[in-house]
């Protein structure tokens, strides 16, 4: 075998080597979420994380998109899903390689949960990963780091009767502590401005 064949060989097994150590890493870090999430009162409303998978479609093999969905255990349920609370729909977004290195977005949607019957499904993840993406469907606005969704009359339904989102960013590798996860994740998620 020559030189350029088992170095190529070799990049392609390091590089699957440190995808399985992200996605080891990101494991802790969702179990993480979810045990610091429940000290500041937000609770999952998904045992797993809503990711996009394709047989049939290259990309979809590689899952570099994980959104975690939470709402505050201090809203009251509602009557037709209790397992869903009235209040705002808060996303932990982590992307790998949509930007030039792993970001998280923190996220507060806000839906009129009347035409909801049942909990977003695993496969549900292009529902609350669209609003910031699909301007056919949305209005996208960014200021100082502050983004916006607001759906346009054809999305509003479309998207589960979305009323609005609003986000913003931050790196990925800056959260290296459960302290951080406390500060820098669930406390902003609850400073977000309102639309």
């Amino acid at each position: 075998m020559s030189t350029t064949t088992t170095n190529m060989g070799k990049n392609i097994s390091n590089a699957v080597y440190v995808l399985k150590e992200t996605y080891k890493n990101l494991n802790l870090f969702f179990l993480e979420l979810d045990r610091i999430g429940e000290k500041e009162g937000f609770v999952p409303i998904t045992p797993k994380f809503l990711r996009w998978k394709s047989d049939s479609d290259y990309d979809g093999w590689l899952t570099s998109n994980f959104i975690k969905l939470y709402q505050l255990e201090r809203d009251s349920p509602l009557n037709h899903i209790t397992s869903i609370k009235s209040g705002y729909l808060y996303g932990i977004e982590v992307d790998l390689e949509e930007n030039e290195y792993p970001i998280i977005s923190l996220i507060r949607y806000n839906f009129d949960y009347s035409g909801w019957t049942r909990i977003p499904a695993i496969s549900d993840h292009w529902v609350f990963w669209d609003p910031f993406r699909v301007e056919k469907f949305f209005k996208i606005t960014e200021d100082s780091g502050l983004w916006t969704s607001i759906p346009l009359e054809k999305g509003q339904s479309r998207y589960w009767g979305i009323q609005n989102a609003v986000a913003k960013t931050i790196p990925l590798l800056s959260i290296t502590s459960s302290e951080a996860i406390k500060t820098q994740i669930f406390q902003e998620l609850e400073n977000l401005p309102l639309i």
